[in-house]
């Protein structure tokens, strides 16, 4: 039997202070912590969750030898908006607001996604879904060739 994946469920990110990059994702975010590693292999790690999941990211210590950002490329992240840019345009003015570090905004045909970077250089990508999920959807990001041009987004404030 093939393996079927249905969804990315969690990240973990090794982080220099958990402390510090919990409080970056609950304000950012909006997340909230779930739980705190007791010990173990984990320990120091805190749970965090966008309020569904029992954790959908985990921030761990980092250990000396690892590297800084560079423990994958990015993460998406999609927005629950339903493909309103006008939703997408409000979570890059808070992300401006909270002085985060914007990489780029790019067009992927099928949706539109802001990179960013956390406290520690993960890059991370807001985006809106603009085409719902199917066949059509997939068919299109395939003859787009996986589309990302950069594009413009003008920020909304709160």
């Amino acid at each position: 039997m093939d393996i079927k994946i249905r969804r990315i469920a969690h990240i973990v990110l090794f982080v220099r202070d958990p402390e510090v990059s919990a409080a970056w994702y609950a304000k950012v975010l909006g997340m909230q912590e779930s739980a705190r590693a007791g010990g173990g292999p984990y320990a120091g790690g805190i749970f965090m969750t966008f309020g569904e999941s029992d954790h959908d990211i985990a921030l761990f210590p980092r250990p000396e030898s690892a590297t800084t950002g560079k423990e994958f490329e990015h993460v998406g992240l999609e927005l629950d908006c339903g493909g309103d840019i006008t939703q997408l345009r409000r979570a890059y003015g808070n992300l401006l607001k909270n002085n985060v570090r914007i990489a780029e905004i790019l067009d992927h045909g099928i949706s539109t996604g802001i990179y960013f970077y956390d406290p520690d250089g993960h890059m991370l990508e807001i985006f809106a879904q603009r085409m719902p999920a199917g066949a059509a959807t997939r068919e299109k990001f395939k003859n787009d060739e996986g589309m990302a041009e950069p594009t413009q987004l003008e920020p909304l404030f709160d």
